[in-house]
């Protein structure tokens, strides 16, 4: 290939391997992560796999929790890249396999992601290349996957580099391109709800730092406006039914299971070598912005000497391009350099938000949501490592400026090391080290799930806080015996048969009510055929025993009941909006992709 001719792109491609490699070193065992959270996201991945046998994908209410009372883990928990492993799992690859590869697949967008969009802001290679690395082998980023196996956190790094270009594309670049703000926070938000939450608040925070020129722009406002609309519109199908659920019911996540500044770190925390940190590379990587600096407005073409001497209206156009680029080229880099300043800015905030010298006891409170302070590494570790990647840019220069990463003289005996390649190659060495390092700290090892695990009804309730669960569960532990139970109103049993995700039973007598096996949620429906065949549809609500779902049949007499969840109208309308909106945004890309290239045949 003529792409591997160069060698720069050998050494961008090397260097890429060699950062996967490293971080994907733990994943090569037959065995599976055993992270903190790793059953409940198996478990999840597992419910996919049924749903998807069962030709309903894109149930809310998981079918397979509590030995099949169901819970809405995808109601609550976007299930958007889980579909990668459920996949994999229903074309028979085993649960530690798919679990792994679908990992390593995270790892490596997180590299490209980061990769692609310092190199599209900058122009350079090896800025690209220092902001992979340091995302891709940043302490957080690896605790995240090994020691937490946090699946919606560690998604979540894939996007929230889009969504610090399409800031700077917002303040720099009067957002020509919408589609970075739309795929980056459309994606945080389908991986991880408090990390949206997160870039929501970064996004706020850094444009209102030029809020004058936007609400100068009346173009730009309105581009942002008709973005954030499309963002919203395709997560509707997320949004809308989960604020349903909290509108109509009150759930376990609404009374805290643990309080923020009981998890606060000390400040020392956050440099250290164990987990919870952020570790102290990625901090330590940018003090070289000390020694950066903006280009002076002096350094541009003087154009009038020149013009004297050869007055030649063709080469006074030449030399007047040639200074607007000169100075667009300045403005760039100005704006790429208070760009990383924000970013470090950032940051450093999130970071300290980690700490206990935050008042954690009086805004704990209002921000019990993210439930552990060092949660806010994430966004510390994706700022500082962008932030580095555009401060090394401006220290290697962009790709047309400089020689390859290494220039071979035939007829000197030296070798001459570019300026990039030594800091490359210093930061891949102490990233790789301190990632070696981090890999046991901290680490529950291995397990060998088998593929008939969930298959034994305790392992299905593994949900950690339960945050999902209906405030009516008032047992949670005996949820497992609860789902083996239907019960009329006069305390008789019935017999029922699982169908997908229904309940079919037989009505042998009248009875007020039937409390039947599956945890409340709204959207379940009941219908009701009596002897005759005529078909009745019946009220549900979630008064059964220990928050199941009751159906009131209110003495209708012998029949068929069958229950199973079938969604609300708010949930049928969003995803239409949804898929609406997907449908008009693959349609007008074509037709724009279409047009640009019969402006280039022209």
């Amino acid at each position: 290939m003529n792409y591997f001719k160069y060698k720069k792109n050998q050494i961008t491609l090397m260097v890429f391997i060699i950062t996967v490699l490293i971080a994907c070193a733990p994943l090569i065992s037959k065995y599976c992560i055993n992270g903190h959270d790793i059953e409940y996201h198996l478990l999840r991945i597992e419910s996919l796999k049924e749903g998807i046998l069962m030709g309903k994908p894109f149930l809310k209410v998981n079918v397979l929790f509590f030995g099949g009372a169901g819970y809405a883990s995808s109601m609550f928990y976007p299930d958007f890249l889980l579909y990668i492993p459920a996949l994999l799992r229903v074309i028979g690859i085993s649960i530690n396999t798919s679990y792994h590869i679908f990992a390593a697949i995270c790892i490596i967008l997180c590299y490209l992601s980061a990769y692609i969009c310092i190199r599209h802001m900058t122009g350079s290679t090896y800025g690209a290349m220092i902001a992979a690395v340091l995302l891709t082998l940043s302490p957080y980023h690896l605790a995240d996957i090994y020691i937490r196996s946090a699946v919606g956190e560690y998604t979540a790094f894939i996007f929230i580099p889009v969504v610090i270009y399409s800031v700077y594309n917002i303040i720099y670049e009067d957002m020509d391109k919408p589609w970075l703000f739309v795929l980056g926070y459309a994606g945080v938000l389908l991986c991880h709800t408090s990390s949206f939450v997160m870039c929501m608040v970064f996004g706020m925070a850094a444009l209102l730092t030029y809020c004058k020129r936007l609400f100068r722009n009346r173009k730009l406002l309105i581009r942002i406006i008709i973005s954030t609309a499309v963002t919203l519109m395709l997560g509707a199908f997320y949004l809308m039914p989960m604020l349903e659920q909290f509108m109509n019911t009150s759930f376990y996540v609404s009374v805290p299971w643990m309080n923020p500044k009981d998890e606060a770190l000390n400040f020392s925390d956050i440099f250290g070598s164990s987990f919870p940190t952020l570790g102290s590379i990625c901090v330590l990587i940018l003090i070289p912005r000390i020694f950066v600096s903006r280009p002076k407005t002096s350094e541009k073409v003087n154009t009038d000497t020149v013009i004297e001497e050869t007055p030649d209206e063709a080469v006074v156009k030449e030399l007047s391009d040639e200074e607007t680029s000169v100075q667009r080229h300045s403005d760039m880099v100005t704006g790429l350099i208070t760009y990383a300043d924000i970013l470090i800015a950032a940051g450093a905030m999130f970071t300290l938000m980690s700490c206990n010298i935050i008042p954690w006891e009086k805004i704990g409170k209002y921000l019990s949501f993210i439930q552990f302070p060092w949660r806010f590494f994430i966004m510390g570790s994706v700022l500082f490592s962008m932030a580095a990647g555009l401060i090394y840019s401006r220290i290697t220069g962009k790709d047309e400026d400089i020689s390859e990463i290494w220039v071979f003289d035939k007829e000197a005996d030296s070798t001459v090391i570019n300026t990039g390649a030594v800091i490359l190659t210093l930061i891949l060495v102490i990233s790789g080290i301190s990632a070696f390092n981090g890999f046991g700290t901290g680490s529950l090892g291995y397990y060998d799930y088998s593929d008939d695990y969930y298959s034994y009804k305790p392992y299905t309730s593994n949900v950690i806080a339960g945050e999902w669960l209906p405030d009516t569960v008032v047992n949670r532990d005996s949820l497992i015996a609860d789902s083996e139970r239907m019960i009329t109103s006069g305390g008789e049993s019935i017999k029922y048969t699982r169908i997908k995700n229904t309940i079919v039973a037989d009505i042998d007598e009248s009875c007020e009510y039937v409390d039947v096996p599956f945890i409340f949620y709204k959207g379940y429906k009941a219908l009701f055929t009596d002897v005759s065949g005529t078909v009745t549809e019946l009220a549900v609500s979630g008064d059964g025993y220990n928050g199941m779902c009751r159906v009131n049949t209110d003495g209708i007499g012998k029949g068929v009941l069958w229950v199973g969840y079938k969604g609300t109208t708010v949930t049928h309308i969003s995803s239409f909006v949804s898929i609406m909106t997907m449908t008009v945004l693959i349609v007008f890309m074509i037709f724009k992709r279409k047009d640009h290239r019969k402006v280039g045949h022209e």
